[in-house]
């Protein structure tokens, strides 16, 4: 969480109760611990479906590294690995939403049926 809104936060705190800053500073502690488990988990619950929304795919650009794809399309259904590496991100058939990686940079890729 940035300086300013941890401040902000502390602030608010400070003007709504009667604490010490240490435990306020605490509070904080625990508010930021929280809020980063939430978000870890509402990215791992959407990545297993987030391939199939058109505005991740509008996101991808030739030469993006694999680690980058996997942010924001999610974990791949399958890969196979010949002359090119490839991704698939439709579980049915491999006619379906794929990437090609060459050396870990995306090559090309076509997007799911229902676009």
């Amino acid at each position: 969480m940035n300086n300013l809104i941890r401040t902000a936060l502390l602030f608010t705190l400070c003007a709504s109760a009667n604490a010490t800053e240490q435990s306020l500073l605490e509070r904080l502690t625990q508010l930021e611990t929280r809020v980063g488990q939430l978000e870890q988990q509402l990215k791992e619950r959407s990545s297993s479906t987030r391939w199939k929304d058109p505005v991740y795919w509008k996101r991808l650009k030739k030469e993006m590294p694999m680690q980058e794809v996997k942010e924001i399309l999610g974990e791949p259904h399958r890969t196979e690995e010949q002359i090119f590496t490839t991704w698939y991100y439709h579980h049915s058939s491999r006619l379906h939403s794929y990437i090609w990686f060459d050396e870990g940079k995306v090559l090309n890729w076509e997007l799911p049926d229902h676009f």
